[in-house]
C-alpha cells in the first residue's frame, strides 16, 4: 500500500502547482492501492475522476495553517499509515515525518527548495523559523530512502551542502502543459487596461527574488527610452515587511500610473493578464525549477529573466538573461527586448521554440516517473 500526502497550503505556490496537477493525474489505471490525504479546498480544484484504486482522505482546511499541518503530520499522520498498512509515504511538501523511521514505513520525498542551503538569510520569517524549516527538513531527507528534485541544479546542491548519496537523488522534470488547460478561462479584472502596454512579472514578495532591482532597472529604462509602458508585478506576498519596502520604494521613484501591483490575485485572471502583456521579465536568486516563465512561453511573450539556479536548465536559450545584481544589464536587456517587439521573425522563431520546448514539460511524465519511484520502495 502506497500513500501519498498532499496536504499543503492552499497559497498561489509552485508546491500548490505540483499537488493539484500531480492529482489531476490520478485518474490513470493503477496496479496498486494508493491512499491520498488531502485538503478539502484542493477537491475543489478537481474533477471527482479518481481511479479505481485511489482511496481519498479528506482532512480539513485548517491544515493549511503551518503550525497545524506540522503538528498532524509528525504526531497523527504516522499511526494513520500504520493502522492502513501503508509500506510507502510520499510526502510531496518538503517534509516527511520522522516517526516513519520506527514504524517500519519507507519515505520518498519531494523537495522543492534548496534556499536554506543557499540564501538562508533571504527566506520569509524570523530567524528561529527559518532554522526549524531547515532542521526540519534536513531530519526529513535523512530518513527518507529516496529523494526527488525537480531539476540538476536541486540535485547537486543537496550533494555538496548534505553530502548526500548520488544515487539518493532522483530527478524528475515538472510539468508546465496546466498553462493550456488552466488558462483556458479569460477573466477580467474591473479598472485593468488591457489594451496600454505593459511588463509584466509574475512572482513572489520575498527577498531573494530581489524586486527592487527590477524596479530600479525599469526607472533607467524608462528615463533613456522615454517610454510611457507601465510594469505590472502579480505578487503572492509571503513577507510582508519586503512588501512595505517594496511599496516605498515604488512611492518615492514612479509616478502614479507606471507600476501596478495586483497581490494576492486569484489565479483565474491570469490568462488575460499574461495574453496581454508585451514582455515577461522575471527574477530570482533560487529556483529549482521556475512555473512562471514557461507559463509567458505559453503566450509567446518575450522573456527576460535572471542566469541563476535552475532557469537557465529549465528555459534553455529561449530568454534573454541577465545577472540579477547587475542593474544596468537588467535594463539593457529590457532595452534589447523592447526594440524588438514587432520583428516577425523574432516572433515565428521564438514561437516554434516555446512549443518545442513545453512539450518535454508534461504532468502525466512527472507523475508516472514518481510513481514508479514508489513502486520500487513498497
Amino acid at each position: 500500500m502506497i500513500a501519498i500526502n498532499f496536504v499543503g497550503t492552499n497559497k498561489n505556490s509552485g508546491t500548490k502547482t505540483f499537488n493539484i496537477n500531480i492529482l489531476k493525474q490520478l485518474n490513470v489505471n493503477l496496479d496498486e492501492d494508493v491512499i491520498v490525504y488531502i485538503t478539502k479546498s484542493y477537491l475543489n480544484n478537481l474533477d471527482d475522476n479518481f481511479s479505481k484504486k485511489i482511496k481519498i482522505k479528506k482532512k480539513s482546511n485548517i491544515l493549511e495553517n503551518f503550525i497545524l499541518r506540522f503538528i498532524w503530520m509528525y504526531f497523527f499522520l504516522p499511526f494513520d499509515l500504520k493502522l492502513n498498512n501503508v509500506k510507502t509515504l510520499f510526502s510531496t511538501t518538503n517534509y516527511s515525518p520522522y516517526l516513519l523511521k520506527f514504524l517500519n514505513i519507507k519515505s520518498v520525498l519531494f523537495i522543492h527548495t534548496v534556499m536554506p542551503w543557499t540564501f538562508f538569510d533571504l527566506q520569509p520569517g524570523n530567524s528561529l523559523k527559518k532554522i526549524f524549516i531547515k532542521k526540519t527538513m534536513e531530519i526529513s531527507i535523512s530518513i527518507s530512502e529516496k529523494i526527488i528534485v525537480p531539476s540538476e541544479y536541486a540535485k547537486n546542491i543537496l550533494i555538496d551542502k548534505l553530502s548526500l548519496d548520488p544515487k539518493k537523488i532522483s530527478v524528475v522534470y515538472l510539468g508546465a502543459d496546466h498553462i493550456s488547460s488552466q488558462f483556458k478561462s479569460d477573466h477580467s479584472l474591473n479598472d485593468f487596461n488591457y489594451n496600454e502596454k505593459y511588463i509584466l512579472s509574475v512572482l513572489s514578495c520575498v527577498k531573494y527574488h530581489n524586486i527592487i532591482n527590477l524596479l530600479k532597472a525599469y526607472k533607467i529604462f524608462l528615463s533613456e527610452k522615454k517610454s510611457n509602458i507601465k510594469f505590472v508585478i502579480v505578487l503572492t506576498i509571503l513577507d510582508k515587511e519586503y512588501f512595505d519596502e517594496i511599496k516605498n520604494f515604488i512611492i518615492k521613484n514612479f509616478n502614479k500610473n507606471q507600476i501596478l501591483i495586483l497581490p494576492n490575485l486569484d489565479i483565474d485572471y491570469l490568462n488575460k493578464i499574461y495574453k496581454n502583456s508585451s514582455i515577461y521579465i522575471f527574477s530570482s536568486y533560487s529556483e529549482t525549477f521556475g512555473f512562471s516563465s514557461l507559463e509567458a512561453m505559453n503566450f509567446n511573450i518575450p522573456i527576460i529573466i535572471s542566469q541563476t539556479s535552475a532557469l537557465r536548465e529549465i528555459n534553455e536559450n529561449i530568454p534573454e538573461y541577465f545577472n540579477p545584481d547587475n542593474i544596468q544589464e537588467i535594463k539593457t536587456k529590457l532595452i534589447k527586448v523592447y526594440e524588438n517587439i514587432d520583428n516577425k521573425n523574432n516572433i515565428l522563431q521564438r514561437s516554434n521554440l516555446n512549443k518545442t520546448l513545453l512539450k518535454k514539460y508534461l504532468w502525466k511524465n512527472t507523475f508516472l516517473e514518481c510513481y514508479k519511484i514508489l513502486k520500487n520502495q513498497s
